[in-house]
């Protein structure tokens, strides 16, 4: 994906270097989630909000005990990344739901979730969907 202004997602970074940000924050609870999933056949859902401001205290009054939240602030750009044990993708989009409609309702966000499968191959195409996702989400509401 080439971004004519050499900016993505108002990061004030290139798409690569973003991913590369990210990759460095999510990369070791991504890899002890597959790691548990694979060996306790649990189920993971990991879901990314994306806002132009911090909305991590109203997701996290959604959240169970058990869920996890890595917020990561990029130029302009937040990116929470929620991840929720023992929950399959019905439920990991009425989590999303619950929060747009109960704590999101006034601010402009995107989202892009998806069941973690027990073992992630390439981190950086992983992470590169999302954001491509949200982007392609972004470009079609504006």
């Amino acid at each position: 994906m080439i971004i004519e202004s050499g900016l993505f997602l108002k990061t004030g970074l290139s798409q690569i270097s973003t991913v590369n940000l990210l990759l460095e924050s999510l990369k070791p609870s991504m890899d002890y989630l597959t790691y548990n999933i694979k060996r306790y056949k649990v189920p993971v859902t990991l879901i990314l909000f994306y806002t132009e401001e911090d909305v991590s205290s109203l997701i996290h009054e959604c959240m169970r005990l058990t869920d996890a939240l890595d917020l990561i602030k990029i130029g302009e750009s937040y990116f929470n990344f929620i991840y929720l044990p023992f929950t399959d993708e019905i439920d990991g989009y009425s989590f999303i739901k619950h929060v747009e409609h109960n704590k999101l309702q006034d601010i402009k966000n995107y989202y892009h979730f998806e069941k973690l499968e027990d073992a992630i191959y390439n981190h950086y195409n992983f992470i590169n969907s999302y954001l491509f996702e949200i982007d392609e989400k972004s470009k079609e509401l504006v």
